[in-house]
């Protein structure tokens, strides 16, 4: 039997959560039965990840909003390439691909990946969802939050979707002490000091000025921890600023873009995700692997994940005073951050390993095509 063709097409391939997931999604599918090509508007360094695992990447160069509907070369990729399936993720991959595939007249089967519950002023992208729905064979949301939020807004029945949750690899091994004390020597960080670390994309979704709202107050009473930023984006003059006019900014360190994630996580003692809106949090269950226990807002998808008093602690978005006493809590007692840390560890063994999620994808694309 012929192999099912498929494609992924993303907005963009810059180091995020969605990102993730479609590298993991396209490596580790099997490719006895599959053959995967990945297409973006836009590139980014996993792409190159992409092909140095030998799968096939195609990188439209989208430069504006505008060049969304200038998709001769997508429609050609997509009439040349005889896919069986194809997988959109993020709204403008959506909106080019379903443009594309109508003048390509191919393939017949189209799923939607939904990554995030839209918390900004985009009703337009709901209205899409709403009228297109007829041509998308399936909607995937990363979380329960995720369906219930898109469903509500895009008015369609909650069993159009199929929630399917990020995993991440529980292969890597566990803690090693000497990358722990390599890296924080590299960052002038002693062994007994208590570190937490930021890993997301430096913006306004990621709440990085609660954050640093909050270290004030730990600062300004003498009881601040260490803090290791790991990202980048349009929000990194704000924290350069930060760090060098404020005097809280000598509990800082700003790694910028860190390819190795789980090196960081390695070297910390919490994850901090202050978010104002998520869909799922992939940095969430990274860190729970690591056996780290989490401080995040009570937004979607954290608020599925973390299981409050046990594998972590929620907090209210936009507080960060509640955030700065939570980081104390967590900081003063390491009895507690090792309990934590342990029942995060099984909670993602239980629900969050990358093979689950792999292999929900397989059986919906086997359902697909008709296999």
């Amino acid at each position: 039997m012929s192999k099912i063709r498929l494609c992924h097409l993303i907005t963009e391939l810059r180091p995020a959560g969605a990102e993730k997931i479609v590298y993991e999604l396209a490596t580790r599918v099997d490719r006895d039965r599959f053959e995967t090509h990945v297409a973006a508007l836009r590139g980014g360094a996993v792409a190159e990840k992409l092909r140095e695992a030998n799968v096939p990447v195609t990188v439209l160069d989208v430069r504006s909003k505008g060049d969304v509907f200038k998709l001769a070369r997508l429609t050609d990729l997509l009439r040349r390439g005889r896919f069986d399936i194809l997988h959109t993720h993020l709204f403008h991959a959506d909106l080019a691909g379903r443009i594309a595939r109508a003048g390509a007249g191919t393939p017949k089967h189209l799923c939607h990946t939904i990554h995030v519950a839209e918390q900004r002023f985009r009703p337009w992208r709901f209205l899409w969802a709403r009228l297109g729905a007829g041509g998308c064979e399936q909607f995937i949301a990363v979380s329960q939050a995720v369906r219930d939020h898109h469903a509500r807004r895009a008015h369609l029945p909650a069993a159009r979707y199929l929630v399917i949750p990020n995993g991440t690899d529980l292969t890597a091994g566990g803690r090693d002490p000497s990358a722990r004390a390599r890296l924080r020597n590299q960052w002038g960080i002693g062994e007994v000091q208590v570190v937490l670390a930021f890993l997301g994309r430096l913006d306004r979704q990621k709440g990085l000025d609660v954050l640093l709202e909050a270290i004030r107050r730990l600062h300004a009473n003498g009881d601040a921890p260490q803090f290791v930023l790991a990202g980048d984006g349009p929000q990194r003059a704000m924290l350069e600023t930060f760090l060098a006019d404020d005097p809280a900014g000598r509990c800082v360190r700003r790694l910028g873009f860190v390819q190795d994630v789980r090196s960081v996580l390695n070297a910390a003692d919490a994850l901090v995700l202050p978010s104002r809106w998520e869909g799922f949090g992939l940095a969430v269950i990274e860190a729970m692997a690591a056996e780290l226990p989490v401080i995040a807002t009570a937004v979607q998808g954290p608020d599925e994940i973390v299981l409050p008093g046990q594998t972590g602690l929620l907090v209210p978005k936009e507080d960060p005073q509640a955030l700065a006493a939570a980081i104390d809590q967590l900081s003063r007692d390491e009895t507690l951050r090792r309990r934590m840390g342990r029942a995060g560890l099984q909670r993602v063994r239980e629900r969050y390993g990358i093979e689950r999620t792999l292999a929900a994808h397989e059986q919906l694309y086997l359902r697909m095509a008709g296999r």
